[in-house]
């Protein structure tokens, strides 16, 4: 008998299907995706034994652990080569990505050094019927690229940063963005929703400006009172469906936010990135990184993952100066002083090679969340604070 199964993920991955009979596991996939050719039109929904061990191991995954053992599974269509794939793929640890060459190198020499193709492997590890469990998504191109996924390339770069991947060692397609048709019901509740947070600060009110042929959301008191980073978060009692209605439309319309209303929704998107996780899995495949004062606000929310500290010391040397706006809200929320005092370093040589007017600001709000949160000593802080006042410092203060 043929029975299926949901699995209700937390919030930020799409839901899960499995398929099965009284003894095994033998189909696991994302509803609504190209996986989906697993289901049996014909199987009973019912809970077995085998499901409840399944659903305790994903449980246990999604939790941020490596469940430790294997529900009993069955994967009917076995070939040997598809077998030593499955193998190759249940070896890759927790969190790691290997590329196709790679398995097919060690099947390869397995079998004393027979030529295996990246292409074979690549199409035995699609053809794999039971998803995250045996862990396809820790398979990459040899160069980088994050190739297909049969269950979303959303979902595979969600599964990726949910184990605490490095993402930026993975090379993202970065096809052109469209321009966003803005739905003037959209935009309306975001004034909404933006307007209810600015209330409770008694701020004025948002207002749609339209300049050089676009349209932005701006709170004209904001730039006086609050100032971005630097000042009162006006965000900060926003529930749930506001956020999430905010982060989404932020995500999708970056230009839809004046800068610093902009700066405000980068905070909450380090604070309730969670709510969105599944839709920043989409964007980020399609995300020019080199473009990071355009995209850099969802640093931000990368920042806040595991092995955020890395990629962020790395991003500060990559990034050309002019561009590193992204960079440094990834800083300002990440509390790691291993983060800022590579940032403090990176200040200090940037001083002797002509800093730009926009990252002299930067410059200045870091001075003084530093000072505030005594991150670091007066002496410490003298060569850069030294060089903010002779060469920042508005004329008539």
């Amino acid at each position: 008998m043929k029975y299926t199964w949901k699995y209700k993920t937390p919030e930020g991955f799409e839901d899960l299907a499995m398929s099965g009979d009284d003894e095994a596991l033998t189909g696991l996939w994302f509803e609504g995706t190209s996986d989906g050719w697993q289901r049996r039109e014909d199987a009973e929904s019912r809970e077995t034994p085998v499901f409840r061990e399944t659903c305790r191991w994903l449980d246990e995954y999604f939790a941020g652990r490596n469940p430790g053992f294997m529900p009993n599974y069955r994967i009917d269509g076995l070939t040997a080569f598809r077998k030593d794939v499955i193998d190759e793929l249940l070896r890759i640890p927790f969190g790691a990505t290997v590329s196709y060459g790679d398995i097919a190198k060690s099947i390869s020499k397995k079998h004393g050094g027979k030529k295996v193709s990246a292409r074979a492997v690549g199409g035995a590890v699609g053809w794999n019927p039971i998803a995250v469990i045996i862990p396809c998504h820790r398979v990459i191109g040899m160069d980088g690229s994050l190739t297909g996924y049969g269950g979303g390339l959303g979902n595979k770069v969600s599964l990726l940063a949910h184990e605490g991947s490095d993402l930026f060692d993975v090379r993202l397609s970065a096809p052109k963005e469209k321009n966003a048709e803005l739905d003037d019901k959209l935009v309306r509740r975001c004034i909404q929703a933006v307007n209810r947070a600015a209330a409770s600060h008694g701020l004025g009110l948002a207002r749609l400006a339209r300049n050089g042929g676009g349209s932005s959301i701006m709170l004209d008191d904001l730039v006086a009172t609050a100032q971005g980073v630097e000042g009162p978060f006006i965000f900060d009692g926003c529930g749930d469906e506001d956020a999430k209605l905010l982060l989404e439309s932020f995500i999708e319309c970056r230009s839809l936010y004046q800068y610093d209303l902009a700066l405000q929704l980068s905070r909450l998107l380090a604070r309730k990135g969670a709510l969105v996780r599944m839709r920043m899995g989409r964007i980020i495949t399609k995300t020019d990184w080199k473009s990071f004062a355009a995209n850099g606000l969802l640093l931000s929310y990368l920042a806040s993952r595991k092995g955020g500290g890395a990629l962020i010391c790395r991003l500060l040397d990559e990034v050309p100066k002019g561009n590193r706006d992204g960079i440094f809200l990834a800083c300002w929320h990440f509390a790691g002083k291993r983060v800022q005092t590579f940032l403090k370093g990176k200040f200090e040589s940037w001083i002797g090679d002509d800093m730009d007017m926009g990252e002299a600001w930067w410059l200045g709000a870091f001075l003084s969340k530093w000072t505030k949160e005594c991150a670091f000593s007066y002496e410490q802080l003298q060569t850069l604070t030294q060089w903010y006042l002779e060469n920042r410092m508005p004329e008539g203060l």
